[in-house]
């Protein structure tokens, strides 16, 4: 028995699946189908293979400004232009009529409707900006293949960078198999490939000199590099958690930073209590319209670009270290920076330094905001509420000891390890 067409009136009174996105055949020709949206949104699709590979082309506009009978009069046209040997997708494009499902099309809809559900959704966009968007921005993303994706990770771990790649892989695994939900693509070429660096622990602490460093050459960084990193060491939280700071969430005077769990890596509020250093930054800085503190939006968008703040400190770090040899008659030339350290080991550094000054675990624990159970066996019900003073003083004897290190005088015969 010949199978029944769809009919304009069951287009017109299709339902849609609020749990789903809906297909449905539309044909004659083949591979034509109707889309229904959980929203109740209807367009149409024209579905091929080119070259060996499944396509997708969306056609026209949505119904019902796109009728049936029109959906399928475009689908016989790329049918016909298939049989000339030509892609209507690419077509479509070059005649700027729209734009393919190329990668960087492809991620910013991923960002847009599914990464920014999570709060660390702008790292994910960064990592997929800088890592892949950058080699792949205007191929389909159906062209994309497992080679691509392991000459693109073997290039990351070729530089060195095992972490980054297992960042990637995990970002670009998250937006192969939304592509593959959305219908944009068949498979996921993500499929079998596993994550390709070895991450070790890291346990670099910066010593006392190298602190001291880092805070002086903050000077050189200006608003709002400067107050950022100085706020990042007296306040020993997580780089995002202190870039994302908002008037909102701070109570002058009450000496407190209040972050509400949206902020929080562990997804719940937490009090920071503010040190008087702490206190004396945040009231020399500027307001402005937005929310955020540290901003270059007039605080519409805090600052993000961390690779990018630390290379500044690094150039910054450098240039002071050539300086002070220069003056004291060695040869500034073979000055090295601070190895091997990231924004994050400036965390470590200040609860190895706490912990060594006597700060109980159980207070530590809850100045970092750390998973209860995970960290000597600490109750949620500590973490906010509990150890309140006792957290307020180890913060302020930190802000005290780090003070102290940087009216030290810098000896210059160990700027040449670069350790």
């Amino acid at each position: 028995m010949k199978k029944q067409s769809l009919t304009a009136k069951q287009v017109q009174y299709m339902k849609p699946d609020p749990e789903r996105r809906l297909e449905v055949p539309a044909g004659p020709p083949d591979g034509l189908y109707m889309v229904v949206q959980p929203s109740g949104t209807k367009s149409w699709a024209f579905r091929y293979r080119w070259k060996g590979r499944p396509k997708k082309l969306t056609l026209g506009k949505r119904y019902p400004d796109l009728s049936l009978a029109a959906a399928r009069a475009e689908a016989e046209a790329a049918l016909a232009q298939l049989r000339q040997g030509i892609d209507p997708t690419m077509a479509k494009a070059e005649e700027g009529q729209a734009e393919p499902d190329t990668f960087s099309q492809v991620v910013r809809e991923f960002v847009e409707r599914y990464a920014k559900r999570n709060k660390t959704w702008s790292e994910t966009e960064r990592i997929l900006n800088h890592e892949a968007v950058s080699k792949w921005k205007k191929r389909p993303i159906q062209e994309i293949n497992r080679a691509d994706i392991l000459r693109l990770l073997d290039g990351i771990m070729d530089r060195g960078a095992d972490v980054m790649a297992n960042r990637t892989h995990a970002a670009l695994g998250k937006l192969f198999n939304w592509a593959v939900e959305r219908g944009i693509i068949e498979s996921s070429p993500m499929a079998g490939i596993r994550p390709p660096g070895k991450e070790k622990s890291r346990d670099r602490v910066l010593s006392p000199d190298e602190l001291a460093e880092v805070w002086r050459a903050t000077k050189g960084l200006g608003f709002p590099l400067c107050p950022f990193f100085r706020l990042l060491i007296l306040t020993a939280q997580r780089r995002s958690e202190v870039a994302n700071m908002n008037w909102e969430d701070v109570n002058l005077e009450a000496d407190l930073w209040t972050l509400p769990s949206t902020a929080t890596k562990a997804g719940r509020v937490h009090d920071v209590p503010l040190s008087l250093a702490a206190l004396e930054i945040l009231e020399s800085l500027p307001r402005f319209a937005g929310p955020y503190i540290f901003t270059t939006t007039g605080g519409e968008k805090p600052i993000n670009g961390f690779s990018k703040a630390k290379a500044r400190m690094d150039a910054e770090i450098l240039r002071r270290r050539q300086e002070a040899t220069e003056k004291a008659g060695l040869e500034p030339s073979q000055v090295k920076g601070i190895g091997n350290w990231t924004i994050h080991d400036i965390r470590r550094t200040a609860a190895t330094d706490m912990a060594k000054a006597g700060v109980p675990p159980h207070v530590l624990a809850a100045l970092l905001n750390h998973t209860p159970g995970r960290t000597m066996g600490i109750s949620a019900i500590y973490i906010r509420h509990r150890y309140a003073e006792e957290r307020r003083q180890a913060l302020e004897t930190w802000a005290e000891y780090v003070i102290s290190l940087t009216k030290a005088k810098e000896n210059v015969t160990t700027f040449f390890s670069g350790t």
